[in-house]
Order: C-alpha cells, then sequence, then structure tokens
C-alpha cells in the first residue's frame, strides 16, 4: 500500500508539475520538465534501492504474525509483510523503504527546483 500511495503522490505532481511549468514558461518546457521528474525518480529509485540493500536484507526476515484479524488486515496494507497462513510471515521492507528515502529526497530537491516568482 505504501508504494501505491507513493506512485499516486507522483503521479499528481507529475501533473502539477506539468501545470505550472506549462503556466509559466510553454508546453516545450513542461514536457522537459515531466521527462526530467522520470528520468530523476527511476535513477533514484535505483539508488536508494542499491543503499536501502546495504542495511536491509533483501530475502526479508521471518516474523511471527499476531491471530488477530484486524493485525493481520494493517500488516497487509502496509506493503511490509507477506503473511504464508500458518502464523508466519515474512518482513519484506526494502521496496517500501527505498521509496519513502527516495520521495524525502525528491520531496527537498523539487522545493529548491520549483521555487520561482508566482505568475505575473
Amino acid at each position: 500500500m505504501i508504494p501505491v500511495i507513493i506512485f499516486f503522490g507522483h503521479v499528481i505532481f507529475l501533473a502539477w508539475a506539468f501545470s505550472k511549468s506549462y503556466q509559466n514558461d510553454g508546453l516545450v518546457q513542461a514536457f522537459l520538465n515531466v521527462f526530467f521528474i522520470i528520468i530523476l525518480f527511476t535513477v533514484g529509485w535505483t539508488l536508494s534501492d542499491l543503499f536501502v540493500g546495504l542495511f536491509i536484507n533483501a530475502g526479508g526476515y521471518e516474523i511471527a504474525i499476531p491471530d488477530s484479524k484486524a493485525a493481520q488486515f494493517f500488516l497487509k496494507i502496509t506493503g511490509f509483510v507477506r503473511i504464508y497462513g500458518n502464523g508466519f510471515g515474512k518482513l519484506i521492507p526494502k521496496d517500501s523503504i527505498s521509496l519513502v528515502v527516495l520521495t524525502i529526497i525528491e520531496y527537498f530537491f523539487y522545493r529548491f527546483y520549483f521555487r520561482r516568482t508566482s505568475l505575473k
């Protein structure tokens, strides 16, 4: 669920960046900004996955899952846990954590990049 929210947030950001660039600089610059964001996202995700992989095992960690259906539901929707059904599951946070790290870095970068004067 966390990766889905992050991807959805990036799609909304792409639409915002396109419209802001189109209003301020024109159609060509708007498309260039969209391609720039897509390239930074793909390269950034690769690099953040590499660095997160230094600290977190890609295969995951086996954990005991609580018997509560509510707890199992919340564990499933986070995207961090894959439940086997026999009371155990595998904790796989690498992809989600790498996307969170990338989003935090992108937030500060794009705040600087899109800091311009308002419309005239």
